[in-house]
This record gives C-alpha cells, structure tokens and sequence, in this order.
C-alpha cells in the first residue's frame, strides 16, 4: 500500500509540472541605444564620431518636421490643428535642413538605422487610422521632398527615396503616445517594428499586432526610490522634476543614470538576456549628464562578451530567425554566463507603475511645448 501511494504522488507531482521549455544556446546580449529627434546638426556629428570610434550604431527615429523649412511649414498639415501646425517647430532655414540631410546620409552609410518618430510631435492617443495614415503618408513626403525643399535636389542620393518609401522598419510615438488606430495603420504602411510601448526590463520581444514590439522598461533610480523609463526625458522629469538643475547637481545626475543603466544591464545579462532599450534625445538636458551617462554606459558594455551594441533591425533579423526559441529565451533556459558573487535580479515595475511614468513624462512635455525633440 505504501509503494502504490508513493508512485500515485509522484505520478500526479511530475503530471502537474508546468510545460518545460526545450534548453537553447544562450543568446547573445542585445543593447539598443536610439534618438528621437534628428534636429541638431552638432549632435549629429557628435553621436556619429562616437558610435565609429566604439563600433556600435545608433537607431534614429527622425521627426519629419526638422526636414520642412519654416517658409514652407504650411505645407504640412496636422491631422487635428490644421496647416503648419507643430509642438516642436520646423526645420529653420534651409541652409540648416542641407546640414542635417547631409549628416543623416553620412549616419547611414556608416552603418546606423533611421526610423520614424511621426512628425510634429504632438501626442496621437486617440488618432484614428486615417489620422495615422496621413502622419505616416506626410512623413514620408517630407524626408523624400527634403532635398528639392531645401534647394539641393541635384544633391540628393541614389537611394534615398526607396529608403524611406520601403526600408523605414520602425516607429517611436512622440510622448509614447499610442492608441488602437496606430497598429493597424503601422501595418498599413509597412512597418515592421514598433518602439512604443513600455515594459519590464526581462521582456523578450514578441509581435503584437503583427508588429515587433521593442518598448522602454521601467527602472527605479539607481541610489534612490525614483522610478523612471528608460529614456533620458524620464530621468531629467525624475531627477529635477523636468526644470534646469544647479551644476552642482549634473555629475549626481550622470552618475546615477550610469549606475541604473548598469544596474538594468546586470539584471539581463547576467539572467535572461532580454534586450535592453534606451532611447534619448538630442537634447542637452542638465549640462549633458544625460548623454554623457549613455556615452560611459556604452563603453562599458559594448565591448564585452556576447554583447551587440546594433540597430533595430539588426534584432528583428535575429528574432525572425529565432522565433522557435523566444519562449525559452524568456524563461532563461539555457546555460547563464557566471554571475558576480553579489549579483541579485532587481525588482521589476508593476503595470500601474509603468503608465503612471509614461503619463508623467507626458504631461510634462506638454506644458513644455516647443522644446527640441
């Protein structure tokens, strides 16, 4: 009698054993580092010179306003406000648009990704479909025009304009700003990824709604209880409540988002390996602590073992391969590089959490319209 309830136990232990996933080869790390933006002509050439002397490249999500002259703004229209409409200005004069369209093919052709961040930067929650069509339809205008809008059409590169008619995989929403119209219309027009959503730091990709799906994660401050996403606005609406800070306070700044990017990086590497999202901006917020964190940051893990610092496209061609094997990849089942003697998972953000951030930044941004994106 023993025996038999023994072999009963056992028997209903192992049959209630949750589905095992089939053991892979470790995946390698990635790290995705990208800009929304595209408008300073001097940040262009400073991340540029920064991305060839590491070896990594950038993603840039590029809003299509920056490639309008301001003479010529009435040309866009904005699917709510009307004709030359935009929380961000234009592009300036054109003299400027030549300098940035010629950084912007240099950035290519050395390896970099460019994607869409829509246009004038006002939040498209409750766009419909065809509103979403119409930003996506104009940006695409606007990057094809920009040369002949410009004055430098003889200039332009072969190429170009199959680039942004077919080779533009991805969308950033400005504010993160996303709502139901927006997947149908991303397919509509042929993207392939979106960068919209936000998530926890262990997330693999999957595809929803027949998209990539690549979000920012929330992270909680590194030296403080601040929770915040991956994004360096995040941080500068965290760290001085989205307002200029003393100098006094810009290396605490850079320190600190160093150490939580570091943090974010030990957490996956170190466990399951989901990539990492940091998306930043052109802007200088706080002396450049900012950019100088994600400079430190990158050169800190880039180099090491079975880490790829690429674009985005360069993971979707690895999922796309990989597909059979996400599932394992996200419940870590294959063999984990050796972790430090102190190595502990940090806690991840809750649903509630993760939108109260993203409203947060939001709502910030709002009140601070006509800043540079």
């Amino acid at each position: 009698m023993k025996i038999f309830i023994f072999c009963c136990t056992v028997f209903s232990f192992v049959f209630w054993l949750p589905t095992a996933h089939a053991k892979v080869q470790r995946p390698p790390q990635f790290v995705m580092l990208s800009f929304d933006g595209s408008k300073t002509v001097s940040f262009w050439k400073d991340s540029r010179d920064f991305a060839a002397k590491n070896n990594i490249n950038f993603t840039y999500f590029a809003s299509g306003v920056y490639f309008l002259a301001d003479s010529s703004k009435s040309t866009y229209k904005e699917p709510r406000y009307g004709a030359g409409k935009s929380a961000i200005g234009f592009g300036g004069k054109k003299e400027n648009i030549q300098l940035r369209l010629q950084q912007m093919v240099l950035a290519m052709g050395e390896g970099n990704e460019l994607g869409s961040h829509g246009n004038a930067h006002y939040d498209g929650s409750d766009y419909t479909e065809s509103m979403w069509d119409s930003e996506f339809a104009q940006f695409t205008a606007l990057m094809t025009n920009a040369w002949s809008h410009s004055g430098i059409a003889t200039q332009k590169p072969n190429g170009w304009d199959d680039y942004f008619k077919n080779h533009v995989w991805g969308f950033r929403a400005p504010l993160l700003g996303k709502g139901n119209g927006l997947w149908s219309s991303l397919q509509n027009n042929s993207y392939v990824y979106d960068a919209s959503r936000v998530d926890r730091m262990n997330y693999w990709p999957q595809q929803l709604n027949n998209l990539w799906n690549f979000p920012l994660v929330g992270l909680t401050i590194a030296g403080t209880k601040k929770k915040t996403l991956s994004m360096d606005y995040n941080f500068y609406v965290g760290q001085s409540g989205g307002e200029a800070a003393p100098a006094s306070k810009h290396t605490l700044y850079e320190q600190q988002m160093y150490d939580t990017y570091m943090g974010y990086f030990n957490n996956n590497y170190f466990g399951n390996r989901a990539p990492l999202h940091i998306g930043h901006h052109f802007s200088q917020w706080n002396g450049g602590a900012y950019w100088k964190a994600m400079m430190s940051f990158a050169k800190s893990v880039c180099s090491k073992p079975e880490v790829r610092c690429v674009v985005y496209k360069d993971l979707v061609e690895f999922l796309e391969t990989n597909k059979a094997s996400i599932a394992s990849y996200q419940a870590g089942d294959f063999d984990k590089a050796a972790r430090p003697l102190r190595f502990r998972p940090l806690p991840e953000l809750s649903d509630a959490e993760l939108e109260d951030l993203r409203l947060k930044a939001a709502d910030h941004v709002r009140a601070h319209e006509n800043e540079s994106f």
